[in-house]
């Protein structure tokens, strides 16, 4: 039995007085412009302005009137704006914008305009399924759309996980179905389940009816298109560039922990991706978890809020993984025991409560003798633990990435039970019984 060191994670705190200094372009067209959306006139607190023959229009007030989620990002000047299927992200004074992570160059550039930000109207309004004409005799830009949201534009999931962060959940079950099971993530948002097919073993996040969350560790799934399990670390590196070092949240810095095994990356300031490497196969992608920017920032330290229904969360979605990378291997899926479970769970629980990290706990019972002591006859029988990982994938993915946690997981015991502890304070243990019933 081999020990997995636990997870020491450090936080550099810091406050700072960060000033920027924005540069704003005024531009202005000579007479005034009108928007006309589905019939109705809008009175905007800042004019449409022309340039180089393109209108632009304050951003909030043209595309809530039509229902679209406008989101401002300070830090990286930038807007986004979601409706149905569509995420746009445009970079303030930049003419490459962004639909669904695809870049798409701009004649004209969004601008910052007397403290508004203004868009290309044209671009936007195509883009989210709207059709927009121009009345020269009224200087009047017309837009239409369907007044029925989920008919504008369909979302179709064409395997591309990226696309998925900011879809209604309406839109998930149509892709998806009604999910196998619903858990809770440490962030507090609800993750939808599907592992009815572990080959296609994925893991969606909502929160108020959107998706701000992926996981997934499957083949059948790519990121951002090209980017899937089995790609390459250098060409990951590549794609996406340099790491995320820190999280900032508030005035505070989050230093993140990325190594051989996982690096996390920021994704045009839409969602943060920590992509999970295999050591055993040449430091290829194994999984990879998306988190929107918005939920990462928001979330206070690096461990969720001790509860029984984290703790249970945290079960199944060990034993899920398990069973995913097992059939992804070839391997029969594992049997869940409740009586191991028990055993596993106790021993994790001592752990915590009495500070120590082993095997053989205080009272030098090993793995075997405890699972003797409550009648369970083996065969065969194993043991993994961890302690400190910030949750149940970072834990799995852990175990995968050590010789003899990995052999057990794909080594031919029949039956698993998992059992987790997490403590007041930070402090959460992990621990998977593994084992082969004696035949009868």
């Amino acid at each position: 039995m081999k020990k997995l060191m636990p997870k020491r994670l450090s936080a550099f705190l810091a406050v700072f007085t960060i000033l920027f200094s924005f540069c704003t372009l005024n531009i202005y067209s000579s007479g005034n412009i009108n928007i006309c959306v589905n019939g109705k006139y809008l009175n905007l607190d800042v004019p449409p302005i022309i340039e180089s023959g393109r209108t632009l229009v304050p951003v909030r007030g043209v595309f809530e009137s039509i229902n679209a989620d406008v989101e401002w990002l300070p830090e990286s000047q930038k807007v986004k704006i979601s409706k149905g299927g569509s995420i746009i992200t445009l970079n303030i004074n930049s003419n490459v914008a962004y639909i669904n992570q695809e870049s798409v160059k701009l004649d004209v550039p969004a601008r910052i305009v007397d403290g508004r930000t203004l868009v290309p109207i044209r671009f936007i309004s195509e883009s989210i399924g709207a059709s927009v004409g121009w009345d020269d005799t009224t200087r009047t830009v017309i837009i239409n759309m369907d007044s029925n949201d989920a008919e504008v534009k369909k979302f179709e999931f064409n395997g591309n996980v990226g696309t998925l962060i900011g879809v209604s959940l309406k839109d998930i079950i149509k892709a998806f179905g009604e999910p196998d099971r619903i858990d809770l993530s440490k962030y507090g948002f609800d993750w939808y389940i599907y592992n009815n097919d572990l080959q296609r073993y994925i893991q969606i996040g909502i929160k108020n009816d959107k998706v701000v969350g992926v996981f997934t560790n499957s083949l059948y799934y790519k990121l951002n298109g090209s980017v899937g399990v089995g790609t390459d670390n250098i060409s990951v590196d590549k794609k996406f560039g340099e790491c995320v070092e820190y999280i900032k949240r508030e005035n505070t810095f989050y230093m993140i922990d990325n190594s051989d095994e996982h690096k996390m990356y920021n994704i045009n300031d839409e969602y943060f991706v920590t992509v999970f490497f295999d050591i055993f196969d040449d430091n290829k992608v194994t999984s990879y978890l998306l988190i929107d920017c918005q939920t990462e920032q928001a979330f206070d330290g690096y461990y969720g809020k001790p509860s029984e229904e984290l703790r249970i969360s945290y079960e199944r979605e060990v034993f899920d993984l398990a069973n995913a990378v097992r059939v992804r291997n070839g391997l029969t899926p594992f049997i869940w025991n409740d009586e191991i479970a028990a055993v596993a769970r106790a021993h994790s629980k001592d752990m915590v409560l009495n500070n120590y990290f082993s095997h053989a706990n205080l009272q030098e019972e090993s793995p075997f003798d405890r699972m003797e002591k409550v009648g369970i006859g083996y065969t065969s029988a194993g043991e993994n633990i961890a302690m400190g990982q910030t949750e149940a994938i970072f834990a799995h993915e852990a175990w995968m990435n050590s010789h003899g946690h990995r052999l057990n997981i794909l080594g031919s015991f029949e039956r698993l039970g998992v059992g987790i502890y997490i403590g007041d304070y930070d402090e959460i243990a992990y621990t998977q019984n593994f084992y082969t019933p004696p035949t009868r």
